[in-house]
């Protein structure tokens, strides 16, 4: 009875071993997967730019933009401001940096 334990019980290890060690295949067409994959000429990474009803990070929301009428940007309404994300003009509620309006170039 000893002779037939010991050889199965080092089957099973072995084979738990393998299994474990088993390579995973990565996520297909995941957002993460795609989002990386965007690189300029250079094989920089490139930032999507600002889409309506995104959140933007506190680092992603530019420079305000005060003097909005020089941009021919209509006046904000309150609790909003214009920002200068990238190349485009984009209205963020302060509270919680919500985008609620992407122009591209100011007009």
């Amino acid at each position: 009875m000893k002779r037939l334990i010991a050889p199965l019980l080092a089957f099973s290890l072995l084979a738990s071993g393998l299994a474990v060690a088993a390579p995973q295949d990565p996520p297909r067409n995941s957002d993460r997967n795609h989002q990386d994959d965007h690189r300029d000429q250079h094989g920089q990474q490139q930032r999507q730019p600002p889409r309506k009803g995104e959140r933007l990070a506190q680092d992603r929301r530019g420079e305000r933009v005060d003097d909005y009428g020089r941009h021919g940007l209509k006046r904000p309404p309150k609790g909003h401001e214009w920002r200068k994300v990238d190349d485009r003009y984009v209205l963020i509620a302060v509270a919680t940096g919500i985008v609620t309006s992407v122009i591209a170039n100011g007009r």
